[in-house]
């Protein structure tokens, strides 16, 4: 019912649509009786009451207070008391964390207190449907609630009396005396003094004057301490017995309302003799004044009950849930985060999540003789960059690997993960798939560097001749990845990086990486380096990652919306799209691969019915294992190592963090995860990668990947249109034929070295470029050929 009181006309309106509300209405004759009996006291009989109290208390406080200090407590307190909304404001309330379905994974406690959420009387009792709470906390705390004017003159005169002599107890106090205590603590204070006791009377009973009685109950059940760092009954239903309140029966509801007097002595989780005790004094009370018959209160006496604490009662994907809150203290500050009673609706899929959790730790079992002791995880929309899975460590718990670390937030090496931006920054500098690189034992200065030279070497020692980009990078070879970072610059390469998604990390300078940074030299994080292929995924389009959809207040109110739609459309195109999709090509080639890693591998997905591109990395000393990679319409990185940085034994990435990626990708395409990998507009992702209006295919030579000549073989390959070879099969620079001198020296230096088919092919370059073995001395720079 709306409040019948007079209201100052400031907040009158707002008061009036707030009470009008039919679902703030108790059906409870005995309250409605009552209710009306004391709007019938004028204001001015009101008025009379307080001032006859007012000098009650100075003639049996005067003692202690001066009549001075009474009245400016009195002027004090009348004129500096807040309305309605600012009562409400001085309150905290418990930030929640969801999943994109809206499950609970988390509740934020404010540090200093803990739990609150504010609910409308109406709520608390399901529309009066629900009493038991009210009535249990009327009858323990104020049985004359509905009538008195806040405080209890009878009560105050017995007070004044046991203070003076020194004999009893002086009782307790009002629901609305405890109630300002609890809104004023630093105007009111909790000292037991005299002053306390006028500034609180006072205050009670301007409190009553201004107020409704409804409004009142519902700032205390809100407000109070129920113990357990519960605040408010919302919270400590929750906490103990988990219900909202207009869920609890009446063993329940009497327990709970015998808590505020002293919450830590009558604890039922640690004291339940003492809670058991109050709550029979509960019942009683209950019992005479009428709300409940001896049968009711002796049924819910002897009822067994079984409370609990809250803690971790709600705390899923807890990286997760770490990782959001931190965002949220960038955006919003800590105070509205731990106070706010934000409700934070995020990207994850807490089932999708549990997937992600189960493949992680189903392969790290197996992989204990190898010395890898974590694994993590992370999963992203690329068309929205919406993060769905995000598993920190194999168990948050465990200390032993130190479990709360979340590693997909913490830099380390990617090893040849790295590689496919190399190639898009080589890309940009003029090369294609088709580009043949001669990888041999080449030699790169490194002036000022503790080595006067630079040497990489391959897996395993072996060199492979003449190869082509796309077959260098499909089976990640370390000398053709560095090849490419010294023609495209080390600086060009971190530029790519930093546009395509490493946002945080690789910014110590070029001095400080080198030429093997394209080898995993350098750190990102496994979020970054996903978010990064996310962008090769888009086709050169950068969608940051996003972690939460929707934010609403304590009052339902929107504060932050996502629009998936919106982030797409607000993509910036990072990268030519025809590189990007080069690189799509490439990664996804199973058959270019399969010399290094074996058909059947984990990389490959024939049950899938999808093309997926990935890329392993391996870091130096067997650290790190990493598998990144998407299909259209997921993105996931995997990382296998120790959170110490310890090596492993060993174990390379495709046997560490493939699987893991393999396992979860299959998962992740379920079709009960439809929904979630849906695109920006809501509908289902086209299967296959959509090739850009600026990728051709063409003819080229197969010896050296330029335009072929009669004779020569040829194979098909994609290209830009601005990037196809200009020149004929037998045309060499300068640079690149004292390179060919170079690699043909190598070859009988360290012909055990190359395998058959890199002989083969550096030879067959060789004679198509000049007919033979030997190379002119003088090459001349070549005529473009224009494109037929």
């Amino acid at each position: 019912m709306p409040p019948r009181r007079p209201v100052p006309d400031r907040h009158y309106r707002r008061l009036s649509r707030r009470w009008h509300s039919p679902t703030r209405r108790i059906a409870l004759a005995r309250l409605r009786a009552r209710r009306e009996h004391a709007d019938r006291v004028s204001s001015v009989a009101r008025l009379a009451s307080t001032l006859t109290i007012f000098v009650m208390l100075l003639l049996l406080l005067g003692g202690g207070v001066g009549a001075g200090v009474a009245i400016a407590s009195w002027s004090y307190f009348t004129e500096d008391l807040p309305a309605i909304d600012q009562f409400e404001a001085r309150q905290f309330e418990t930030t929640r964390i969801y999943d994109r379905n809206w499950t609970l994974l988390y509740e934020v406690s404010d540090p200093e207190y803990g739990w609150r959420t504010y609910l409308p009387l109406a709520k608390i009792t399901n529309n009066g449907q629900n009493m038991n709470l009210v009535n249990a906390t009327i009858a323990a705390e104020d049985e004359r609630f509905w009538t008195n004017y806040g405080v209890e003159p009878l009560a105050i005169v017995r007070g004044a009396f046991i203070n003076m002599t020194g004999r009893g107890s002086s009782g307790g106090s009002t629901i609305t005396q405890q109630l300002v205590r609890q809104l004023f603590p630093e105007k009111i204070g909790f000292e037991r003094s005299y002053e306390r006791k006028i500034r609180e009377a006072i205050v009670a009973v301007q409190m009553t004057q201004t107020y409704s009685k409804e409004e009142i109950l519902e700032l205390y059940l809100n407000t109070i301490y129920y113990g357990n760092r519960a605040y408010g009954i919302d919270a400590a239903s929750q906490a103990y017995f988990n219900k909202h309140p207009w869920e609890l029966d009446l063993a329940e509801a009497s327990m709970l309302a015998g808590l505020p007097q002293a919450p830590s002595y009558y604890d039922p989780t640690v004291n339940m003799e003492a809670a058991k005790s109050r709550q029979r004094y509960v019942l009683d009370q209950m019992t005479n004044q009428g709300y409940i018959t001896r049968e009711d209160a002796d049924a819910a006496w002897n009822q067994l009950l079984d409370p609990q604490t809250r803690e971790n009662r709600y705390n899923l994907a807890p990286h997760w849930v770490n990782f959001v809150i931190g965002k949220l203290e960038e955006r919003y500050g800590a105070e509205k985060v731990y106070r706010g009673g934000l409700q934070v609706r995020t990207t994850l899929d807490y089932t999708l999540q549990q997937q992600a959790e189960e493949a992680v730790n189903a392969h790290l079992a197996t992989l204990a003789p190898y010395d890898a002791s974590n694994g993590a995880l992370v999963a992203m929309l690329p068309g929205s960059g919406e993060i769905v899975a995000m598993v920190g460590s194999a168990d948050y718990t465990d200390d032993a690997i130190s479990g709360q670390v979340n590693v997909t937030v913490s830099e380390r090496q990617p090893g040849s993960a790295f590689m496919p931006i190399t190639y898009a920054a080589a890309f940009e500098s003029g090369w294609y798939p088709g580009t043949v690189i001669l990888d041999y034992a080449v030699r790169f200065d490194t002036p000022g560097a503790p080595e006067p030279e630079y040497v990489p070497v391959n897996a395993g020692g072996v060199i492979h001749g003449a190869i082509s980009v796309r077959n260098a990078l499909a089976r990640s070879l370390n000398v053709p990845a560095v090849r490419a970072i010294d023609y495209a610059g080390v600086e060009d390469t971190i530029a790519v990086a930093h546009r395509v998604g490493i946002r945080d990390g690789l910014w110590r300078g070029t001095d400080v990486y080198g030429l093997a940074l394209t080898l995993g030299g350098g750190e990102v994080s496994p979020l970054e380096l996903t978010n990064a292929y996310a962008t090769f995924a888009n086709n050169g389009r950068f969608v940051p990652w996003t972690s939460v959809l929707e934010i609403r207040g304590p009052d339902a109110e929107d504060l932050q919306l996502f629009d998936p739609a919106r982030a797409w459309a607000g993509a910036r195109q990072v990268i030519d799209p025809g590189h990007a999709y080069e690189i799509t090509s490439i990664l996804s080639d199973d058959a270019s691969r399969r010399p290094t890693y074996g058909a059947g591998n984990p990389l490959e997905f024939p049950d899938l019915a999808r093309p997926v591109a990935s890329k392993t990395g391996t870091s130096a000393d067997w650290r790190d294992n990493w598998t990144v990679g998407y299909s259209t319409d997921l993105v996931v990185g995997v990382w296998v190592g120790n959170t110490d940085n310890a090596p492993m034994r060993q174990i390379d990435g495709i046997a560490g963090a493939a699987p893991i990626f393999h396992d979860f990708l299959v998962r992740a395409h379920d079709p009960a995860f439809a929904t979630t990998l849906a695109g920006p507009d809501g509908q289902p992702v086209p299967v296959t990668f959509a090739q850009p209006d600026n990728i051709v295919e063409i003819d080229a030579c197969l010896p050296t990947g330029k335009l072929p000549m009669p004779g020569a073989g040829t194979y098909r390959e994609i290209t830009t249109t601005k990037d196809r070879p200009v020149v004929r099969c037998d045309q060499l620079t300068a640079r690149e034929a004292a390179d060919l001198r170079l690699a043909l020296a190598d070859l009988t230096v360290n012909g055990s070295r190359y395998t058959p088919e890199g002989i083969t092919s550096l030879l067959a370059y060789a004679q198509a470029v000049g007919g033979g073995i030997g190379i002119p001395d003088n090459p001349v720079e070549p005529t473009p050929t224009p494109t037929p």
